[in-house]
C-alpha cells in the first residue's frame, strides 16, 4: 500500500493528506479501492475559511484513474463542511456513493456493495441487498468486519457533525445576542432621531416665526423711512419759510427812517406870542400838545418793539 505523508500544508494554506491517519470513511474507501486493484490512495485537498464570520471548510478529493482498467474514469468530489475532519469524512462518503453507482456489478460481489445508497429506492442497491447470500459464505467474516468498521466510522462522522452543530449553535446564539443588542441600539438611535426631528421641527417653526417678524420689521422700517422722508421734506419747507421770514425782517431793518418836516422859521418869529398863548391855554386845560419829535420817538419805539418780536 502506497501512502503519502499524513498531513502537510502548502504556502496557500491548503491541507494535503490521504486521510489514513484515523479509522474513518477515508480508510474504508481506500481498503475497498485496493480490492479493485488501485495502487494509490485518493489525495485530499482541504482549506478552512470564514464565511460571514462562520467557520467553513472546502475539500477536494480525487480518486485517480485505474492503473489497468482504462474505462474506469477518475472521480472528483468537492464537499463543503465545517472543519477539515468532518469534511474529509463527508468527501469519502460521497466518493463511495459515486464509485458504487458507476460500478454496480463489480461492487455487488464485495461488502462495499452493501454501503447505503443516497436513494433507498435505487434499484441497483435494492438488488445488491436482496441477493447478498454469497456474502454470507466465505466472505461472511469480511462482511461482518466491514459492517463493524462502517458503524464505527458512521459513529465518528456523526460525532464530528454533532460537534459542528454545537459550534454552529453557539455561533448562532452569539449572533442572536449580538442582533438583540444591535436591535436595542437601533431602537435607542431611532428614539434619538425622533427627538432630533422634533427639535428640528420646533426650530424650523421658530425660524419661520422669526422670518415673519423680520418681514414685519422690514415693512415697519420702510414705513418709518417714508415718514422720515416726509418729515424731512416738511423741515426743508419750514427752513425755506424761515429763511424767507428772516430776509423780510432784514429788509425792514435796512429801510431808512422817514425825515420829519420842519416848520418855517419865519412863522415862529412872527407869532411868538401866539405860540406862547397857545401853550398857556393848553397848560391851563392840562392837555399838552405833542411835538413832532415826540411822534418820531414813538415810531422808533414801535420799530424797537418789532425788533424784539
Amino acid at each position: 500500500m502506497a501512502e503519502l505523508s499524513r498531513f502537510f500544508w502548502d504556502s496557500a494554506g491548503h491541507a494535503h493528506t490521504n486521510a489514513l491517519h484515523w479509522k474513518g470513511f477515508p480508510h474504508l474507501l481506500w481498503e475497498s479501492l485496493q480490492v479493485f486493484g488501485y495502487t494509490e490512495p485518493p489525495p485530499y485537498d482541504g482549506v478552512e475559511y470564514d464565511e460571514e464570520d462562520v467557520p467553513r471548510c472546502r475539500v477536494k478529493m480525487t480518486i485517480p484513474p485505474h492503473p489497468t482498467l482504462s474505462l474506469w474514469s477518475p472521480i472528483e468530489v468537492n464537499v463543503v463542511g465545517h472543519r477539515l475532519a468532518d469534511t474529509f469524512e463527508a468527501a469519502a462518503i460521497e466518493a463511495i456513493h459515486i464509485f458504487c453507482d458507476q460500478h454496480p456489478e463489480e461492487v455487488a460481489g464485495y461488502p462495499i456493495g452493501l454501503f447505503p445508497a443516497m436513494d433507498s429506492r435505487d434499484p441497483e442497491w435494492t438488488v445488491r441487498v436482496t441477493y447478498c447470500d454469497h456474502l454470507l459464505g466465505t466472505l461472511a467474516g469480511e462482511t461482518l468486519r466491514t459492517a463493524v468498521r462502517f458503524m464505527s466510522a458512521q459513529y465518528r462522522y456523526q460525532t464530528l457533525q454533532q460537534h459542528g452543530i454545537y459550534r454552529l449553535t453557539n455561533i448562532a446564539q452569539r449572533y442572536r445576542n449580538q442582533v438583540g443588542r444591535q436591535t436595542t441600539q437601533i431602537e435607542a438611535l431611532q428614539a434619538t432621531i425622533t427627538a432630533k426631528e422634533e427639535e428640528i421641527t420646533q426650530r424650523e417653526e421658530t425660524i419661520q416665526h422669526r422670518e415673519e417678524q423680520i418681514v414685519e420689521s422690514d415693512a415697519l422700517i420702510t414705513q418709518r423711512d417714508t415718514v422720515i422722508d416726509f418729515l424731512q421734506e416738511q423741515v426743508h419747507e419750514l427752513n425755506l419759510n424761515l429763511d424767507q421770514a428772516i430776509d423780510h425782517i432784514n429788509m425792514f431793518h435796512e429801510q431808512p427812517a422817514q425825515p420829519v418836516a420842519n416848520e418855517p422859521e419865519d412863522d415862529e418869529e412872527e407869532d411868538p406870542e401866539e405860540v406862547e398863548g397857545v401853550s398857556e391855554i393848553d397848560s391851563e386845560h392840562g392837555d399838552p400838545v405833542l411835538s413832532p419829535h415826540h411822534s418820531s420817538s414813538g415810531s422808533q419805539s414801535s420799530v424797537g418793539n418789532l425788533d424784539d418780536f
